[in-house]
């Protein structure tokens, strides 16, 4: 091997980057490798959720992580051509942190690293493309990759795939996921923000067949445009200044603005992808977060959800790495964790895009579900929804 390592990491992401820091900080020799040369990527998730902060805050970083510059969420309210409605909100919820923060992930993820590199037995490997994978009599042992065009190869007790929703691990371990394939996709771009825009992060515009999601950045709206999943071709067909137009229909107090969007350049289509697999893991080898299951964009939960994967796996893995004697027990554990809230959470999720967003994208009058109405209505049930979206279905701490 050309180097080794305890616990090798393929994936920089939210889910990779924690698990790399808190098994650094007890001690476990760690490598995270990342394909791209640096954390900077357009239009990932950039919502920190109330569970990430408090996990932050049992090892003293979550003060120092809210003076990245960033937005509270505080509520989430739909907004249609009949009115507004205030459908979660997180203000009442028991916890130190009750909102959502919502900062760019590069300057989230660039927060953990610098803290995670404080420790010598931490190594960021970026620009490093994983290739294959090690084995020995059926146990993973380490990894293949290129980095900068040279081969390299990692030894390892564990290898961990936080490499997203298109995992290459998936592949070359020969793992296949369970589809859950989600009605729609989502086209994102940026418009400016104006000294006069109100505070409104957390909100949808529903409207004429469509929803916009908008979310509150420093000096931009980072603005969502969902429509029927295939129909970005046909989008496209109708023209730029068709989609400008549907923009301002949508969200009428940005129509001052949309001419910003000069082509479909300024527009990231992120085709949504729902997806679980039965098995996370063989000997020698974890999946977690998307690369274990690929989660809806619906509630905004799928950051929260690969965290709390990451703060399970730190739970059980760190003393059977630190003593050298990591198994396929160990790992069924993890999973046996995760797997109960992770499959609620994606039924959840399907309920909300047959009965709320499937609902929402036909071109009629939007109303929210009966049960959802109800919901809200009940002191005792209404505060569910907050707690759900900033807090998991189950709370996470660390051990």
């Amino acid at each position: 091997m050309d180097t080794s390592c305890q616990c090798c990491i393929v994936g920089a992401g939210p889910a990779g980057m924690l698990l790399g820091l808190l098994l650094a900080r007890k001690g476990v020799s760690v490598k995270l490798l990342e394909m791209h040369p640096d954390l900077g990527r357009d239009f990932r998730g950039d919502t920190v959720h109330a569970s990430t902060l408090e996990i932050l805050d049992q090892i003293g970083l979550a003060d120092e992580v809210l003076k990245l510059s960033h937005n509270k969420m505080r509520r989430v309210v739909v907004h249609t051509p009949k009115g507004s409605l205030d459908t979660v909100s997180f203000e009442r919820l028991k916890t130190r942190f009750p909102y959502v923060a919502v900062m760019p992930q590069e300057d989230f993820l660039n927060f953990l690293l610098r803290h995670a590199e404080q420790y010598d037995n931490f190594e960021m490997l970026g620009g490093t493309a994983v290739t294959g994978l090690v084995e020995e009599h059926g146990v993973i042992k380490g990894i293949t990759a290129k980095q900068q065009g040279i081969e390299i190869k990692i030894g390892s007790q564990l290898v961990v795939a936080a490499d997203g929703r298109f995992s290459k691990l998936r592949k070359v371990a020969g793992f296949t996921a369970e589809s859950l394939s989600p009605p729609m996709d989502v086209a994102w771009l940026r418009l400016p923000r104006e000294s006069t825009d109100e505070e409104d992060a957390g909100a949808f515009y529903i409207a004429h067949g469509r929803i916009c999601v908008l979310l509150t950045r420093p000096k931009e709206w980072q603005l969502g445009y969902v429509f029927p999943k295939g129909n970005f071709n046909e989008i496209k067909k109708q023209g730029i200044e068709s989609f400008r137009n549907d923009i301002a229909s949508i969200v009428p107090w940005l129509g001052n603005r949309v001419d910003i969007i000069e082509d479909f350049s300024n527009v990231h289509l992120l085709t949504v992808k729902s997806d679980r697999l039965e098995k996370w893991y063989r000997d020698g080898l974890l999946f977690i977060g998307d690369a274990a299951h690929a989660m809806s964009p619906v509630g905004g939960v799928g950051i929260n959800y690969a965290i709390s994967d990451a703060v399970e796996a730190a739970n059980v893995l760190t003393g059977p790495l630190l003593g050298n004697e990591i198994s396929e027990e160990h790992l069924a554990e993890v999973q046996q964790r995760r797997i109960k809230p992770t499959r609620s959470i994606q039924r959840l999720q399907a309920l909300m895009q047959k009965y709320i967003v499937s609902r929402a994208l036909m071109d009629q009058e939007f109303k929210l579900p009966l049960i959802a109405r109800i919901i809200l209505k009940i002191p005792l049930l209404r505060d569910i929804p907050g707690r759900t979206m900033a807090l998991g279905i189950t709370r996470v701490r660390l051990e």
